[in-house]
C-alpha cells in the first residue's frame, strides 16, 4: 500500500511539473513591464492600436522555425522599441530600461539556480 501511495505521489508531482512547463507566459515580457509605467489614456490607446496592427505579424512569426523566426521576432521587437520611443516620456523610458534590466538579472539568477 505504501508503494502505491508513493507511486501516486510521484505521478502527481510529475503532472504538476508538466503543468508549469505548459503554463502560458502571462505576466512576463514588455507588456507586463509597461503596466508598471502609469501610462496615460492616450499612451494606452496608441500602444493598443500598435499591438492590434501587429498581432498578425506576431502570430506568423511564431509559426516560423530557427533563424527565420529569430529574425522575424527581432524585427517585431525593433518596431515595438521604435514605437515605444514615440509613445513614452523620457522618465517612463528610463523606468522601462531599469525594469528590463532587473527582469534580465532575475531570469539569469533563476537559470543559475536550476
Amino acid at each position: 500500500m505504501l508503494a502505491v501511495a508513493t507511486v501516486m505521489a510521484l505521478n502527481m508531482a510529475q503532472a504538476a511539473d508538466d503543468d508549469k512547463k505548459k503554463a502560458p507566459r502571462k505576466g512576463r515580457g514588455v507588456q507586463a513591464l509597461l503596466k508598471q509605467l502609469d501610462l496615460s489614456a492616450d499612451q494606452k490607446k496608441a500602444l493598443a492600436t500598435f499591438n492590434k496592427e501587429n498581432r498578425k505579424k506576431n502570430t506568423e512569426a511564431r509559426k516560423l522555425k530557427g533563424e527565420e523566426r529569430k529574425a522575424a521576432m527581432k524585427k517585431i521587437a525593433e518596431a515595438r522599441s521604435a514605437k515605444l520611443k514615440e509613445i513614452l516620456t523620457e522618465e517612463q523610458a528610463k523606468k522601462l530600461k531599469e525594469l528590463q534590466a532587473k527582469a534580465r538579472a532575475d531570469r539569469k539568477k533563476k537559470s543559475e539556480d536550476k
